[in-house]
């Protein structure tokens, strides 16, 4: 039964370092799908500013001189929104996608780590029980060895006097 013990323990140990390693792996496809989310937050900010700084330029300008000149300013402000518009649905897309399934896996593998710890907690304590059961058993028969031992030689000495 020890025997069993042990080499239960060894595949739950096997499962725990797994697990570990799969939580590690998350972890890091989190916090590299966390990096992109930053970095598309980042260009959808700078586009909102490349468009207001625009956009407070246009207004404080001089009226455009012609039509052509008018429509050019319109064209290039509407490339801007239309910039905005783009990585900000870039950026949304991510969160709630590729950072949404990256959280979503860390949980899943820290709660497999979060189970295989504690089954394999639970088998050593339970080897350590048997351990300690093992142990008593071997005192008491040590004890009851020595006792009949004890007994059996007292019967052998003559009586004296």
């Amino acid at each position: 039964m020890a025997s069993n013990l042990a080499a239960l323990l060894n595949l739950r140990r096997s499962a725990e370092e797994e697990a570990q390693r799969a939580l590690g792996e998350a972890a890091a496809a989190r916090l590299k799908a966390e990096q992109e989310q930053q970095r598309l937050d980042c260009a959808a900010e700078q586009a909102r500013h490349a468009l207001e700084q625009e956009t407070k330029r246009c207004t404080a300008a001089p009226a455009p001189t012609g039509v052509a000149d008018g429509l050019r300013r319109e064209r290039y402000r509407q490339r801007l929104a239309a910039a905005v518009a783009r990585t900000a649905k870039r950026a949304a897309h991510h969160r709630q996608g590729l950072l949404d399934q990256a959280e979503a896996a860390e949980n899943v593998a820290a709660a497999r780590f979060r189970q295989a710890r504690e089954q394999r907690l639970a088998l050593e304590k339970l080897k350590a029980r048997q351990e300690a059961e093992q142990h008593k058993q071997t005192e008491r028969r040590a004890e009851d060895a020595a006792g009949d031992w004890v007994h059996a030689s007292q019967g052998r000495h003559k009586p004296r006097g």
